[in-house]
């Protein structure tokens, strides 16, 4: 059973993430809804009148169509054979169709009578308008019943990616409408755009089908035996699937009674939307998948294989749904604040929705055992079941109406549809352990008790870290992420623990699937049909090479793919093609075989090598005599150590969560608690290396002038005008440096770097939504930032950091490393996301109005066309000369002072450089030491310029450490270049291409340095020494694999 719930979990997991992408852009959706509309009139009525023909019958044809047709249709494909199959379903396609459209016309006919059955306590003015919308949708019936017809088909096929993601293309082009013409022809218009939504459902399916072989021909002979089970079948299961809009339908008649029932209706309709597309991704996936399995062995041959099918299933589905129901009752509030407050939606309407949200979340576990059970029952080709078990909820649903309204309000509503799903699923589990007993016993039961405990605990942690955080993180966009984000995070992390802990299957599956990131290293070592094994696992998931193959067998993908084949075709052929490729070719020759490139090619670290120090070589003889004398158990101590139940957690996969959780800190947590969180990792990584866990790179010339810059740090601490304040900032400095030493030697793996960089883009890329956001609303800043005197500057976005120029130095090593995985995945739905989060982070950069940020990435686009791929030039060009027109006019006018010194805040620069080069002149051999910039800069000033550093980095170090700190940092900077140029050889290409973007970010990063003091801020610094550790590690892991692939 082990083994079939393994693969249960794997593959519900596939299809939870397909069905994720078109999840997501629902909820997009109905915050678009709810940000342009609130909880107004025209909310109300869009919302009753999609209800109707699209909730109404898209859930309906959904179920009665997969639990009619699909069995039929399976029965026929295995004793018939395909062409009948496939005429089966022609007939059917055109009986479901003629009779939509008959419903179809009855339905716009008595559209306003449709209104009063689902809302009669409306105005006037609302009903007639919900009317006149509905009747616009009502054509979504013939569309719903051919989409799910086709859906059928395919999931018999085993097909499920393009049936998973037709909700893609629908919430695609009604969000498109938002952003484009919402303005322009309001409610009508985002109607109609939800009907040409609708429509894509099906057509997107047609080229799936084509290649499975199936054409739909119209066939009306209707007096067919398959079409007779289908309508024996489909009739109760229609009328049974009934039950939840009828359920929801009488919802919305009480809460339409209700005091601002207009408003309470929308308020219920939000939370339901919420609730079903939440839920929907985990049970519906769930149901989707299973369900051709269930009607293929619902044989009495196959009986006990079908009961431990449904008691595998349910028993996966409970591990999931119960902290699921836990969750989104104790984040009800937050998560609704997060999903839809903002825009004509305010904090009313947010406590509103939460509270029905809350109460809709209770009959989470009924809703998926009812859907899952119901699949059962339809498969067994059984539909009086469920359609009794619909009734009786139905009936309970209006009592507890009824009931509950006066007392509870519109949380009496949401209480009275949780527990009639919770009764409706009691009546189906009655019948269904009679038929297969082995379903519930006492495993069962006691794993289900242990899941309640270990989700009972969750909630402590859940409750408490929101409760601390909500008063500190303030209500913006970030402290909303957070409040929600952070809590979540932290009850998962619990709630699998404590899963372990209790030994519940499930949760050791979870663990043993995170653990293979360890087993992939001792894979290797073993050989033969291991290493296999592991080369297999190295590739990326595979149902990111699902979603990738579903976007490249689209009709779009195949048109785009021709579009850019043929301009490909045309330019390569060209004239002007053959004198730029000749004047290109003398050039590039020219430039590689220059003397600097020709010293960045050159190995230094073999040289270094030949160099045996004393330090180097005690290091390394401490770390392996300590790493055997554990494996040999010599070491007393180290054994105490490895053998401990918190370091066995606390191994080298738990230093790759704490870099994850320090990138994803940096823009975010004040200093102290960096340093905090970087001294605790410090301390785990110099545990395993005492232990032998980890294997430090070969000694590096970046290495020893890292080493040599730490020594000179700490004289100039010493020797400071400042001591002993000094010391601080030289701890804080030396404790983020020694992150380098832990990125480098810790990342060992291309899973791990890919995990790291994952997680520090993504960081990034919501902190330029953030300053997208803040640029877009307004802030407040002082007149110096946006030196309001020469430009038509009115805000400059800052995110997190409260600098704009900070947000640009981070920034640009953000969008660096986007660019970089951009190149380096090998699917297209990973190109895809890291396009989109380049884009993001530009986006974010224009938003700060940062002159030194945009050179910087300029400087950082063009160094990654040149060394990664040459070919990109002529489109870099294309877009050098694109940016006049794209820029906006006070960014270049801001680009334009730099050259002529004109504006005020160039003018402050070019005083503070002054008294910077005379303090030079003073203290060159010493410098002035660590953090004394401020103790001397006084003395040396011109013009009465106040001034913190003296915003260039070079400068800065030279001013403090003096000429030999200035010198070993050129030098350090030097070969961490050489480094990562000279790895690019030794590569594979998709390396190359991450290398390349390191070398240009990192240089954008120091021609920013040279406008800009970028270690003034400590984000940046300790981003600045993990970029570089990342670097290393990025050129090890590289050299690594292209040993194995060669």
């Amino acid at each position: 059973m082990s083994q079939k719930g393994n693969q249960a979990v794997k593959a519900v997991s596939f299809m939870m993430m397909i069905t994720l992408a078109g999840k997501i852009l629902g909820l997009v959706r109905e915050q678009f809804l709810a940000a342009n509309y609130g909880l107004g009139m025209e909310a109300v009525a869009f919302l009753i009148a999609s209800q109707i023909p699209r909730t109404f019958f898209d859930a309906v044809f959904a179920s009665a169509i997969s639990a009619s047709f699909i069995p039929i249709f399976n029965e026929y494909l295995q004793k018939k054979g395909k062409e009948e199959a496939f005429s089966l379903a022609n007939r059917f396609i055109t009986l479901i169709s003629a009779v939509t459209l008959m419903i179809m016309l009855l339905g716009m006919a008595f559209s306003e009578q449709f209104v009063w059955l689902f809302a009669n306590g409306f105005d006037a003015q609302t009903a007639e308008l919900s009317a006149s919308l509905a009747r616009m949708l009502f054509p979504t019936i013939l569309f719903t019943a051919i989409a799910f017809s086709f859906v059928g088909i395919l999931q018999s096929l085993d097909e499920f990616n393009i049936p998973a993601a037709i909700s893609v293309a629908s919430n695609a082009i009604i969000i498109f409408y938002f952003v484009f013409f919402n303005s322009k022809f309001g409610i009508y218009g985002l109607t109609a755009a939800f009907l040409i939504g609708w429509a894509m459902q099906a057509f997107i399916q047609i080229p799936s089908l084509q290649k499975k072989g199936y054409w739909y021909r119209p066939n009306f002979h209707f007096r067919d035996e398959g079409l007779k089970k289908i309508g024996k079948l489909m009739l109760p299961v229609m009328i049974g699937t009934w039950v939840q809009p009828i359920n929801f339908m009488i919802n919305c008649r009480f809460a339409s009674q209700l005091y601002n029932g207009k408003e309470k209706v929308a308020a219920l309709q939000y939370a339901n939307n919420l609730y079903t597309i939440i839920v929907g991704v985990f049970v519906l996936a769930i149901a989707n998948l299973i369900f051709p399995k269930l009607s293929r062995i619902s044989g009495e041959a196959d009986k006990a294989e079908f009961g431990s099918t449904v008691k595998i299933t349910l028993r996966s589905m409970m591990f999931l749904l119960i902290p699921m129901m836990v969750g989104i009752m104790a984040l009800s509030r937050p998560l609704v604040s997060l999903i839809y407050e903002r825009g004509s939606f305010g904090a009313d309407g947010t406590l509103l929705t939460a509270t029905a949200l809350f109460f809709f979340s209770l009959g989470v576990m009924g809703y998926g055992v009812q859907t899952i059970l119901s699949r059962a029952f339809y498969a067994n080709q059984d539909g009086k079941t469920p359609f009794y078990s619909g009734i009786v909820s139905v009936v309970v649903n209006a009592v507890l109406c009824g009931l509950l309204i006066k007392p509870m309000g519109l949380g009496g509503l949401a209480l009275a549809a949780a527990v009639s799903s919770s009764v409706a699923a009691m009546v189906l589990l009655v019948p269904t352990v009679k038929r297969y007993p082995e379903i519930i016993d006492k495993k069962l039961i006691l794993s289900l008790g242990k899941m309640v405990v270990c989700a009972g605990g969750m909630l402590v942690f859940v409750l408490g870290s929101f409760r601390f955080l909500e008063p500190r993180v303030g209500t913006g966009l970030v402290g909303r992420i957070l409040v929600l984000a952070i809590p979540t995070g932290i009850g998962a992390f619990i709630y699998i623990a404590l899963t372990i802990l209790l030994q519940i299957e499930e949760g050791r599956m979870v663990f043993a699937v995170l653990g293979k990131l360890k087993n992939r290293k001792r894979a290797v070592l073993e050989g033969g049909q291991a290493g296999k094994k592991e080369r297999k696992q190295r590739g990326y998931i595979r149902m990111f090479h699902g979603i990738s193959w579903m976007i490249e067998d689209s009709f779009c993908f195949k048109i785009l793919e021709k579009i850019i084949a043929t301009i490909v075709y045309l330019w390569t052929g060209s004239l002007a093609y053959a004198c730029y490729r000749k004047v290109c070719e003398g050039v590039g020759n020219a430039f590689w075989q220059s003397g600097i490139l020709g010293f960045l090619r050159g190995d230094w670290d073999a040289a270094l090598g030949t160099w045996h120090g004393i330090i180097p070589r005690t290091w390394r003889r401490l770390t392996v005599r300590s790493g055997k004398a554990v494996k040999e158990r010599k070491n007393t101590l180290a054994t105490v150590f490895a053998e401990s139940f918190i370091l066995r957690i606390f191994n080298e996969n738990f230093i790759i969560l704490c870099l994850c959780a320090i990138v994803f800190a940096i823009p975010i947590l004040p200093t102290m608690l960096l340093a905090l969180l970087c001294l605790g990792t410090l301390g785990v990584y110099a545990i395993n290396l005492f232990l032998g866990r980890i294997r430090v790179q070969r000694t590096s010339l970046v290495s020893v002038f890292m080493g040599l810059f730490g020594v000179c740090l700490i004289y100039g601490s010493f020797t400071s005008y400042h001591f002993p304040k000094a010391l601080q900032v030289m701890g804080i400095f030396l404790i983020f440096m020694s992150m380098f030493f832990v990125a480098k030697d810790c990342i060992d793996t291309e899973e791990k770097l890919d995990f790291v960089l994952f997680v520090m883009i993504s960081t990034g890329v919501l902190i330029a939504l953030y300053a997208v956001y803040q640029y877009v609303v307004g802030v407040e800043m002082d007149a110096a930032w946006v030196d309001a005197e020469s430009f038509d500057i009115r805000t400059r976005a800052y995110a997190t950091f409260n600098n704009p120029n900070v947000l640009g130095e981070y920034l640009i090593l953000i969008g660096s490393l986007a660019a970089g995985m951009l190149w380096k995945v090998r699917n297209w739905f990973g190109r895809i996301f890291y396009f989109c989060c380049f884009g993001v982070v530009c986006l974010g950069l224009l938003a700060t109005n940062s002159r030194g940020a945009m050179l910087g990435l300029m400087l950082s686009a063009g160094l990654f066309v040149l060394l990664a791929e040459r070919k990109l030039i002529p489109l870099g060009l294309a877009g050098l000369a694109a940016m006049p027109f794209v820029l906006p006019a006070s960014l270049w006018a801001r680009l334009a002072s730099s050259l002529t010194m004109s504006d005020s805040s160039s003018q402050y620069r070019l005083s503070i450089y002054r008294a910077g080069i005379d303090m030079v002149k003073h203290y060159w051999s010493t410098g002035i030491g660590v953090d004394a910039f401020n103790q001397v800069y006084p003395l040396f000033s011109f013009e009465a310029a106040n001034a913190y550093h003296v915003h260039n980095l070079f400068l800065q170090e030279f001013i403090e450490l003096g000429l030999l700190g200035f010198v070993v940092l050129l030098l350090l900077f030097l070969f961490f270049f050489q480094k990562l140029y000279g790895g690019m050889g030794k590569v594979p290409k998709r390396f190359q291409m991450l290398l390349a973007a390191f070398f240009g970010g990192f240089a954008g990063l120091l021609l920013q340095g040279m406008t800009d003091h970028i270690w003034f801020d400590y984000s940046i610094v300790l981003l600045f020494w993990c970029f570089m550790g990342i670097g290393m590690a990025s050129v090890r892991v590289g050299e690594k694999q292209w040993q194995r692939e060669k």
